[in-house]
């Protein structure tokens, strides 16, 4: 809307009782009915620990999406918390293997049904002309694509059914696992069917592991109750307690079934492994020994559950790749909605595709492909949880999950290692392996191929070159120069010449317009003039080959990025106030996006309040690797064009390392051969309060940005920025493009 002030939202009418119901409904499911068998026969009677840790594990992610869903409620929910904290790769990603993993899950509620429905042909019709396998697949297929069709012509499921079929699998659940917990305890020897046949462990805690996995797609309910959070009442207080009594209900239905099909049940060889042997018809084939009319009642119960599953994930897998279409990662023509029954056709036929083939495979596979697709696609929530609480401390937070980021890591390593044990213990990991390399591959193609032009194709119309000037010479070393405040531009424009000159290089300067999203980028028209003129100036203040580009747009940042994608510059120069005012940014928003993404060297100058008419001293803190050697070569154009002196420090905590910073000398002391340069290593506990000392004491330093990792930069600060904030000198803060092949060669 033109007006965006008036803002539009659902109405929120959900209820705590109505989310805690969807949420129940997608935790039990077909995960309860087929593959509580395979779980027992992979974990023995401790699946009932594996039931209890899967919990806990997907409480700590139900939490992550409760905060993140309540911070940034956009639709979209993984792929918008992605996007914002790692970028359109990894938001791709996120969509693509959400569309692949509802997909499977949907392939394995159909699968589910096959074996249901097989079974009650074989069991109450007498049917057994065509070999049981065989009807499996073809009942899934069939309806798979009845589901499909129903979808098409937009038939869904209405709340209030869908509540009723949530209540009526609780009822048949509870009723099933109170006859075999009665039969099991008035058994006066009914422990040793969970501690003899060997133990209670048989196949140790590899066994659990690999039992979490396999049956880790049951408890992802938890992640529609937070899609559904602009829908809930008072969603701060009720999306989280749903996500717990939801989660926690399903754990305590799926332990108590477990527990009473391992204590009631009779065979030859302990339960566990005759379940085990069972796999996806165990509950139907014992159900009669636990209650009367046992296995009509699970049958009716599976084929409701997975029938009410399939609709649901069906509409959810093509909604996704629907969502994928519309924000460009996928073909448009996948957004596209069907004029009369108002449905995405091309969406719904494409996840159709997927699952039909998904469906040929094995119950087993299938199961641990969505178990593998969640487990990758939840472990990539967490890490943004941590990430947006050091990157976005802004937003507002209405939830906040407790002990970040300790809870998000433990369950990031627990997800690792169960998707590890998942597919190097269970059978069918080769196929297991294959479906997700081949989806991961494909994905990375597909984006680079297609959803990076045509993201970069749509965002075109918010940024604009409005004017240009072609410096003569082309043809070697370029500098940009991004130029903003207009005190500091004529001494970037002074730097950059003194480099240009030492590598005859040229020189672009550029200017971003930025204006807000509601204002046209005509509305720049008036000022355009005084802005060419500003960019004249700049160019005619230097000696050597200069243009200038004069840009309208959105955000400072991707307008000097598409600036470095067209004119691939050597080296980019911008001048930094040497303060953040906000603490979601390291160096400010524009400048940790060019530290981030530029493709080329960059260098940062914070410039010093006292006018500098020769350059005599520069200090060179080094401590190796390819920043500071940048810091080097760029300290070496200055101090040849000046005629300085340049000295090369070190500081360590203790006198111990001095070799090491002899070693660091020497490695740019080759980069400064024909310059003036001395040495210096200090000893000192504050290397900071140090380096900042002896800057007081030159007139220029340069400084290699840190090796350390992004985050921990939000944490511990950032090296040359403390530095800044301790003395009032000139200061140059370098980042070395490091290309792959030199990272290969080294």
């Amino acid at each position: 809307m033109d007006d965006e002030r008036v803002r539009v939202s659902l109405s929120r009418d959900l209820t705590l009782f109505d989310i805690t119901m969807i949420g129940i409904a997608g935790m039990i499911g077909a995960g309860i009915f087929a593959l509580t068998g395979f779980a027992t026969g992979l974990a023995g009677p401790a699946v009932l620990l594996a039931f209890l840790f899967n919990g806990v594990i997907a409480t700590f992610t139900g939490l992550a999406y409760a905060e993140l869903g309540a911070a940034l409620p956009e639709a979209g929910g993984g792929i918008i918390w992605i996007k914002e904290a790692l970028g359109n790769y990894f938001a791709f990603f996120a969509g693509w293997i959400n569309w692949i993993a509802h997909a499977i899950a949907c392939a394995l509620y159909a699968v589910t049904f096959g074996a249901f429905f097989s079974e009650f042909l074989v069991m109450f019709m007498g049917f057994e002309a065509v070999p049981q396998a065989t009807v499996i697949k073809i009942s899934a297929v069939g309806i798979v694509t009845l589901m499909t069709y129903l979808n098409y012509l937009g038939a869904k499921e209405s709340g209030r059914f869908g509540g009723f079929i949530t209540l009526f699998k609780i009822f048949i659940l509870v009723v099933f696992a109170g006859f075999g917990i009665y039969k099991t305890l008035i058994q006066p020897d009914w422990i040793t069917s969970f501690t003899l046949d060997p133990s209670f462990m048989p196949n140790g805690v590899t066994g659990i592991l690999v039992a979490m996995g396999f049956t880790f797609i049951a408890f992802e309910g938890y992640e529609i109750i937070v899609q559904s959070g602009e829908e809930v009442k008072n969603p701060e207080r009720n999306i989280p307690l749903a996500v717990i009594i939801s989660l926690w209900a399903a754990v305590l239905i799926y332990i108590l079934v477990a527990f009473a099909l391992l204590g009631s049940i009779k065979s030859d060889i302990p339960s566990w492994m005759y379940l085990g042997q069972l796999g996806e018809f165990s509950m139907i084939r014992v159900a009669d020994q636990i209650m009367p009319l046992g296995a009509i009642v699970i049958i009716i119960g599976g084929l409701v559950s997975t029938l009410s599953a399939m609709n649901a994930t069906v509409y959810s897998s093509s909604r996704v790749a629907f969502a994928l279409g519309r924000m460009g990662h996928l073909p448009e023509s996948l957004s596209m909605i069907n004029e009369k029954k108002r449905t995405p056709q091309f969406a719904i036929f494409l996840s159709y595709i997927l699952i039909a083939l998904m469906a040929l495979a094995p119950i087993e596979a299938v199961a641990a492909v969505a178990d593998l697709m969640f487990i990758i696609l939840f472990v990539m929530v967490n890490s943004v949880l941590i990430i947006l609480r050091f990157r976005r401390p802004d937003i507002k937070r209405t939830f906040k999950m407790p002990l970040v980021p300790y809870l998000p890591i433990i369950a990031i390593i627990s997800q690792i290692a169960i998707g590890y044990f998942l597919v190097t213990e269970i059978e069918h990991a080769a196929f297991i392996i294959s479906v997700a390399i081949v989806w991961l591959v494909s994905g990375s193609f597909v984006y680079y191929s297609y959803s990076q032009k045509e993201l970069k194709k749509r965002s075109l119309p918010s940024r604009r070159k409005v004017y240009e000037e072609r410096p003569l010479e082309l043809e070697g070393y370029k500098i940009l120069v991004p130029v903003k405040n207009r005190t500091n531009a004529p001494k970037l424009a002074r730097l950059a010449h003194s480099i240009a000159k030492a590598k005859n290089a040229h020189i672009i300067f550029l200017e971003v317009i930025t204006l807000p999203e509601s204002t046209p980028l005509s509305a720049a028209h008036d000022s355009l003039q005084k802005q060419k003129n500003f960019i004249k100036d700049l160019v005619e203040s230097v000696d050597v080959p200069a243009g200038g580009i004069l840009k309208v747009g959105r955000k400072a940042s991707e307008n000097i990025l598409d600036t470095i994608e067209e004119e691939k510059p050597d080296l980019v120069l911008m001048g930094w106030r040497g303060r953040t005012f906000r603490s979601d940014f390291i160096l400010g928003s524009t400048i940790d996006m060019i530290l981030l993404k530029a493709r080329c060297d960059v260098a940062i100058t914070r410039f010093s309040k006292e006018k500098i008419e020769h350059v005599k001293n520069i200090l060179l803190p080094t401590a190796g690797g390819p920043h500071s050697s940048l810091a080097a070569e760029l300290a070496h154009d200055i101090a040849g064009q000046e005629d300085s002196m340049i000295t090369m420090l070190h500081v360590g905590e203790t006198s111990r390392i001095k070799d090491q910073a002899m070693h660091y000398f020497e490695d740019i002391q080759d980069i400064l051969q024909d310059v003036r340069t001395r040495q210096k290593f200090l000893v000192s506990r504050n290397v900071i309060k140090t380096i900042a000392s002896e800057a007081d004491e030159n007139d220029i330093v340069f400084i290699g940005t840190t090796n350390r990792p992004f985050l921990k930069n939000f944490l511990l600060g950032v090296f040359p920025e403390r530095i800044v904030k301790k003395t009032g000198k000139t200061v140059i803060v370098t980042r070395k493009w490091v290309k792959m092949m030199d990272v290969l060669k080294r």
